[in-house]
């Protein structure tokens, strides 16, 4: 083996009827490495001794804990603890020692919290970060030290692309995501309206920042091939307090089909002011990215987001015996239903572990680590998960959701599916 290197709670459960799966006991075969059910129930990599002790591996995870996108990131830290607490807080043998520190929706507090990992922590491998344009302001810092750092949220395309004289970001090879591009989340939806459903006009209203403006690019892309027009867009500032004003422009243009990127804060905030105005009895119909209404903005505005529809690689009800163990997991642990968010950054973390393992537990060996990482392949609670070698982004399902409410609780369903979305690795138009 190489040399080491670096030293107010609500419920919201859902009955068993809503997950037509199997008995937890059956959760957790895995495709490539062993996986293996533990007592509660939650997936979980092989527990079996991997490696000879070593020195305690230190994650640095850069998340939001402030501002709009401040429950994203406890989101994602519930998930990270719960799964550690699964494996007795040790990977691949080695003692793990998490160094989380709040991005505060901030490119240049976040490069400078990037700088404390690797100078100061001398953290192993670093994960997190939530919003597109911080990722973007850390690629070359995390480059350049030659870290391994797994995304665990943002989707900016052209973190995981190759793009010619790309400026601020382009691929790294040390560079993976656990969660999405722009693209895989936003293009499918667009060509699935256009194509499938029929709808001939649409009109945007995103998030002025990186993501949005890049879904927003990516749906018209998508839908404007498949025969649709986009008939205008709209823009609300990030952390916005009254979307009032910019709803009331939705209602004063006539497309009815509107196509939305908001999370967090925002997506509460806009989904209210959509109810205020009575939107749905004016015939509008709510649609977008899978963030506009997963699970953490589901439980603040309840029914509100009745029939929305929304595109994303997850659903709380989603039906596989890995993402019932998950769910059951979460809620007794925390008593509140996880979020995608949540899946991303367990995700991640079983990536993580079954990479360590094949490597056993040597981090000092980058091409090596890098070789296991791609290599990684496993039953999620989203489906299968594999990365592309190529962009190192998530090869996944993507499913067309709708917001129902059931036994009370409101939650996305699956009403359609496209199959192994893969990211283009460049540009598309």
């Amino acid at each position: 083996m190489g040399e080491f290197k670096g030293a107010e709670r609500r419920s919201y459960r859902l009955t068993r009827r809503q997950f037509l799966v199997a008995s937890s006991a059956a959760a957790l075969a895995a495709c490539g490495p062993a996986a293996t059910p533990n007592p509660s129930g939650a997936a979980t990599a092989s527990t079996a001794p991997t490696a000879s002790p070593g020195p305690a591996l230190k994650i640095g995870q850069l998340l939001p804990f402030t501002k709009v996108y401040a429950e994203l990131g406890n989101s994602m830290k519930r998930a990270t603890d719960l799964y550690l607490k699964q494996k007795g807080n040790k990977l691949a043998n080695r003692p793990v020692t998490v160094v989380y520190e709040d991005e505060a929706n901030d490119p240049v507090v976040g490069a400078q919290k990037t700088q404390k990992f690797i100078e100061q922590d001398n953290v192993d491998v670093m994960m997190g970060i939530v919003a597109t344009p911080i990722a973007y302001a850390v690629r070359n810092a995390i480059d350049t030290a030659k870290m391994i750092f797994i995304e665990t949220n943002a989707g900016g395309n052209s973190l995981t692309r190759d793009v010619p004289n790309c400026t601020p970001a382009c691929k790294s090879k040390y560079i993976f995501r656990s969660s999405f591009s722009s693209w895989q989340i936003s293009s499918p939806i667009g060509d699935y309206f256009a194509t499938k459903k029929g709808v001939k006009e649409a009109f945007t209203f995103v998030a002025d920042y990186g993501f949005g403006t890049e879904s927003a690019a990516d749906f018209t892309n998508a839908f404007t091939k498949g025969g649709g027009k986009v008939t205008g867009t709209l823009k609300a500032p990030l952390g916005s307090a009254d979307f009032l004003p910019f709803v009331t422009q939705l209602k004063n243009q006539p497309t009815k089909d509107i196509y939305s990127f908001f999370s967090g804060t925002d997506a509460i905030n806009y989904i209210k002011a959509w109810t205020q105005l009575g939107m749905p009895a004016a015939g509008y119909k709510m649609n977008g990215a899978g963030f506009l209404t997963e699970q953490d903005v589901l439980k603040e505005v309840k029914d509100q987001a009745n029939g929305a529809t929304t595109s994303l690689f997850w659903a709380v009800t989603l039906d596989n015996a890995e993402n019932k163990a998950f769910v059951d997991a979460y809620q007794k642990e925390y008593n509140l239903l996880p979020d995608v968010f949540a899946v991303q950054a367990w995700d991640g973390m079983t990536a993580l572990d079954l990479a360590l393992q094949a490597v056993k537990g040597d981090t000092s060996n980058k091409d090596a680590f890098i070789a296991a990482l791609e290599g990684v392949k496993f039953n999620s609670p989203r489906g299968a998960f594999e990365f592309d070698k190529v962009t190192h982004n998530p090869i996944q399902d993507m499913y067309i959701r709708q917001v129902a409410v059931q036994n009370g609780t409101a939650v996305n369903t699956i009403v359609d599916k496209i199959a192994r979305v893969t990211d283009p690795g460049k540009p598309t138009t």
